[in-house]
């Protein structure tokens, strides 16, 4: 045991079960995914509902862990704060991506026009929750008003608050318009029998917490200097980069899967509400961190990735409502463009 733990200590170790574990999430989260929707049908609750809320929620998951135990597994609040942040803003920047990529990489496929829902509600309700995180962001040093009970900042209380809001809104659209079909693959999920069903549903849950936990870890442990073991790169680009990627790699092949199979809404639907879901773990995060603002500990690198994230949204908006395959893919081109010059501009 002692030859294993001497290989992970090391910085190729370090990568080499940063990939282990990734892999893990990725698969348990597709097999989750398509659990999660075929429990729409299962219940009566329908995809819509059940897409936006439940499949968001449960890609989120790893964001989620990933940002709690950061906090909770970090002595130092500067690194489990940025952590927590620097994972659920780079998630969010990954997922605005996917819609990119799937335009460029699959253009035969990718048909907005053909769409019933443009999802700009969806759209304007995570940049209000944006705009409501930079408000957090922007007081929590100024004027520490932690809660008493949650010990967490008043100003991400309101996070939550707007979601629920924004959650009952999307659910009256939802139930009045017409369901989409379900794959043909989650309808026979939808009719295993109800042990069965649900023990696997709970084992996908566990292993994708358990993963998120360990990426926690691994991501702290990169954080640290070399002659430590780690690569000694800043936990805020640590938390944007290797957490927030790998934690996005659900959405990133539900969504692909998605719009193989011609669903398009499921596909923007699961990156937009992740998007929103994402944003709710600052809360949770805030309050795990107990007595302490977790975002008057955030440091002020993580503003870059807000605005990009802000930047992103609008252009994908401009994506969703392109009528002609020329006219998205400099579009889609133009979002990677921005990303990358960000990430070498930034790193």
């Amino acid at each position: 045991m002692q030859w294993i733990q001497s290989i992970f200590s090391t910085p190729a170790g370090l990568v080499l079960a940063f990939l282990l574990v990734a892999a893990l999430v990725v698969v348990a989260g597709i097999r989750l995914s398509l659990y999660g929707d075929a429990l729409g049908e299962r219940t009566g609750l329908g995809s819509g509902l059940i897409g936006l809320v439940f499949l968001a929620a449960v890609t989120s998951l790893p964001e989620l862990v990933v940002s709690i135990t950061s906090v909770l597994q970090n002595a130092n609040l500067s690194i489990g704060a940025d952590l927590a942040t620097g994972n659920m803003l780079g998630s969010n920047v990954f997922n605005l991506l996917i819609l990119a990529l799937m335009a460029l990489f699959m253009s035969s496929r990718f048909k907005p026009q053909e769409m019933k829902n443009l999802h700009t509600d969806s759209m304007l309700y995570g940049l209000f929750l944006l705009a409501i995180f930079s408000i957090a962001f922007a007081l929590s040093r100024k004027i520490p008003l932690l809660l008493p009970g949650l010990g967490c900042s008043a100003f991400t209380l309101l996070l939550p608050l707007a979601y629920l809001v924004f959650l009952i809104r999307e659910h009256r659209q939802h139930t009045a318009a017409e369901e989409p079909a379900t794959l043909p693959e989650e309808t026979l999920l939808a009719h295993q029998p109800a042990l069965r069903f649900y023990s696997i549903l709970a084992t996908l849950c566990a292993a994708i917490i358990l993963g998120g936990i360990a990426l926690s870890i691994l991501g702290s442990r990169m954080a640290l200097p070399p002659e430590q073991g780690g690569f000694g790169l800043e936990a805020s680009l640590i938390g944007t980069l290797f957490l927030a990627i790998s934690t996005s790699l659900p959405e990133l092949v539900i969504s692909f899967s998605g719009l193989r199979f011609g669903l398009l809404d499921m596909a923007v639907g699961n990156v937009l509400g992740s998007n929103m879901f994402n944003l709710l773990i600052i809360f949770a995060a805030d309050v795990a961190m107990r007595k302490e603002s977790l975002l008057a500990h955030a440091s002020g690198k993580n503003w870059s990735s807000v605005a990009l994230i802000f930047i992103l949204t609008l252009l994908a908006a401009l994506l969703l409502r392109t009528r002609k395959k020329a006219a998205s893919i400099p579009i889609a081109a133009l979002m990677l463009g921005i990303y990358f010059i960000a990430f070498i501009v930034l790193s």
